[in-house]
């Protein structure tokens, strides 16, 4: 379950700085045209994970492959993904760590749970999200590569970072391993791109990404579910726990108890009105930091176009009461901060100050009451000053909830986009980068003029270096 809390958003609680009833009810219309608008656009194939979280076919084919290939000797999942093709599989890494990153059975991987089709094996997994040499290499020192499934993640096939690390890869097992081909997985495109092709023609192992399903909505498709179920995530609960908030949140008006509308309007009317330009996303606990670092994806690649769409900076909280809350509370008044936070914790401690007399106050108090009066008291004191917040707290950390999450924050965002009049499922500035970066390491051909133009201008320009 997850709750919403938006008083301190309100004029009410912190001034004239704050949004009336009112005027968010005001947004009432536009939103059920964003809503009319996004529902096209699923009736038309254009976007497809609002259908994705229900194909059993894709949650088949991850498990049967998952099966298949952990019954040989394999102890490490390497995963190769850059942005969506990693942050989401990141994202339930760390939460899940929260609740049974210990539980695991050595056993043999056909011992399932009775309840749920859990991969049941050991498997340590690790991430490439960079194309960091170091870290590669590092990484590569800490493994047996005899023994790893590499998997790459690329939603074109053609990603640039992806393939580059898939030829270091490639050379390291045909040095290491007889049948080197066994030990690759390609997560991409169906049918076109160059990880389809290479893996059609070599018969390497692939599972599929949905053409509709872009990048940073991907959380729900196999280049996510593969790696989670691995590490022992109950996909099935995950992805129940996505469909009955879709459920929920489009069987409803958008102000009927539909908090995900609300947001999305709160967030426009700061950004519109306020020019509050800064949403800060600041997680309180540690099982959320990485949802943090996947929803600034989510939230910056959908909006930041047409030079509109406030900026996300994720934070931690309660560390970052001690590096960036200053400038909250005193400085510019230019943001809108968002806290996401645990209401249960899998664990608690009682805090005993015995033989300390000036922290007798604590005694008997847990340590996540300390967590969440700390956040309360940074709310009241942003309030005072006139800063609006709000609050989504998180039930408790499982599969399901984490699925609601995800289902939720993908919802918003593309409702926030039509509010905003963008398209939240496209991403033209990233492809002119890429472009150029193609340029750079030597590739030449006629799809890049303009960029060819530029750059050969800018490299006339003399470098001012000390």
């Amino acid at each position: 379950m997850i709750e919403f809390n938006f008083k301190y958003a309100l004029k009410s609680a912190i001034g004239e700085n704050g949004l009336s009833i009112t005027e968010i009810r005001s947004l009432e219309n536009d939103l059920v045209q964003a809503r009319r608008n996004l529902n096209e656009l699923r009736r038309n194939g254009d976007i497809g994970f609002y259908d994705e979280i229900g194909d059993s076919g894709m949650v088949t084919a991850v498990k049967e492959t998952a099966d298949r290939l952990f019954s040989k000797d394999f102890n490490t999942l390497y995963v190769f993904g850059m942005g969506g093709s990693s942050l989401g599989a990141i994202f339930l890494k760390e939460a899940l760590d929260g609740i049974f990153r210990n539980s695991y059975n050595n056993g043999n991987i056909s011992e399932k749970v009775k309840n749920g089709g859990v991969f049941h094996k050991k498997v340590n997994v690790i991430f490439s999200e960079n194309i960091d040499p170091c870290y590669i290499h590092k990484s590569m020192q800490n493994i047996d590569i005899k023994k790893t499934l590499f998997c790459f993640v690329s939603k074109s096939a053609d990603t640039i970072e992806v393939v580059s690390q898939f030829f270091i890869v490639k050379e390291m097992l045909e040095n290491e391993v007889k049948n080197y081909k066994d030990n690759l997985l390609f997560i991409t495109d169906k049918r076109s791109g160059f990880l389809r092709r290479y893996a059609d023609e070599s018969g390497i192992s692939t599972l599929d990404i949905a053409k509709n399903v872009g990048g940073r909505y991907s959380v729900v498709t196999a280049g996510t579910l593969f790696p989670a179920y691995v590490m022992g995530l109950n996909i099935d609960k995950f992805l129940h726990g996505a469909i009955s908030y879709r459920d929920n949140i489009l069987n409803k008006g958008v102000f009927e108890n539909n908090p995900v509308y609300s947001l999305a309007a709160i967030i426009y009317l700061y950004y519109k009105q306020k020019k509050r330009n800064i949403f800060i996303i600041n997680a309180y606990s540690d099982y959320l930091r990485e949802y943090s670092r996947w929803f600034r994806q989510l939230f910056a690649e959908s909006l930041g176009k047409d030079l509109t769409s406030p900026t996300p900076v994720p934070a931690a909280g309660a560390t970052d009461q001690h590096s960036q809350l200053q400038l909250y509370m005193q400085g510019p008044q230019d943001k809108l901060i968002g806290f996401f936070c645990l209401k249960n914790f899998c664990k608690d401690y009682i805090i005993n100050p015995d033989g300390f007399k000036e922290y007798d106050y604590l005694k008997d108090k847990k340590l996540s009451e300390l967590l969440l009066n700390e956040l309360t008291g940074v709310e009241l004191a942003l309030a005072i000053g006139g800063r609006p917040s709000f609050r989504v707290t998180v039930d408790k950390i499982d599969e399901f909830t984490l699925g609601e999450l995800s289902f939720m924050s993908m919802e918003m965002v593309p409702v926030l986009g039509m509010l905003l009049k963008i398209n939240p499922f496209d991403q033209p500035g990233v492809e002119k980068g890429k472009k150029f970066a193609y340029l750079l390491m030597g590739r030449r051909d006629d799809s890049m003029p303009a960029e060819l133009e530029e750059l050969n201008r800018l490299n006339n320009i003399p470098d001012l270096m000390y």
